[in-house]
């Protein structure tokens, strides 16, 4: 599959042209016609036209909702957190050990994962940690790192995003979704915890429930 965008202006200029269009063929007393609609391809385009060779996802079922799940732990420091995550999902620590990745352990790469990190020691409100982590997935995209982000919501405690996650192979990519949120506990406006989960378009649904029970669960012991 091939994805293209195109830059707003060119957009609106074309709706002009297709406008424009519209009204002489009204005018017109014999209008032309044509047997079929065919693409042209651009000669020498003068407005930036992106193609991105984005790659089937991973042949395997999407993520259900309602999953079983057990409680388990996680601590930081002084700072300790307790949340709800799926049952048989293995547990990675990240490097720097304030955040864990779970996923099935037979999953293939680009399937879907979630992630539950420790926050506290950055004494960050909700809004700043947001902004921040949507600025790292901008620079990701201007380091080459990434391609194609779009901000679908923006929400007070979060954000839901899409993006364009490179292959193995250069110039391949593969559509991703995710959905991230950030915790507050008692009377605090610093963000204490950040919960994260990817995966693919067809994940969706199961990753915002995945989202929304790990986020109801989730407790200072």
């Amino acid at each position: 599959m091939r994805l293209r965008t195109v830059g707003a202006g060119l957009a609106l200029a074309l709706a002009g042209v297709a406008g424009g269009f519209v009204v002489g063929n009204v005018l017109q007393s014999d209008p032309a016609s044509i047997a079929a609609v065919t693409p042209v391809p651009a000669q020498s385009p003068s407005y930036p036209v992106t193609e991105y060779d984005v790659l089937p996802d991973p042949a395997i079922a999407p993520l259900g909702t309602d999953l079983p799940s057990h409680e388990a732990s996680f601590r930081l420091n002084q700072f300790r957190l307790q949340a709800s995550v799926p049952d048989g999902w293995r547990r990675v620590t990240l490097v720097g050990g304030s955040a864990w990745n779970f996923a099935p352990p037979d999953n293939p790469l680009n399937s879907y994962v979630l992630r539950i990190e420790i926050v506290a020691g950055s004494r960050s409100s909700v809004s700043a940690a947001k902004g921040f982590r949507i600025l790292k997935l901008q620079n990701a995209v201007d380091d080459g790192n990434l391609q194609h982000l779009v901000i679908e919501q923006d929400l007070n405690d979060g954000f839901e995003a899409t993006y364009l996650d490179p292959g193995l192979v250069k110039g391949t990519f593969y559509q991703r979704v995710t959905m991230e949120r950030w915790l507050t506990f008692g009377d605090s406006a610093t963000a204490y915890a950040d919960v994260a989960v990817t995966g693919r378009e067809a994940d969706r649904a199961g990753l915002a429930d995945l989202l929304e029970r790990v986020v109801d669960s989730a407790r200072i012991p």
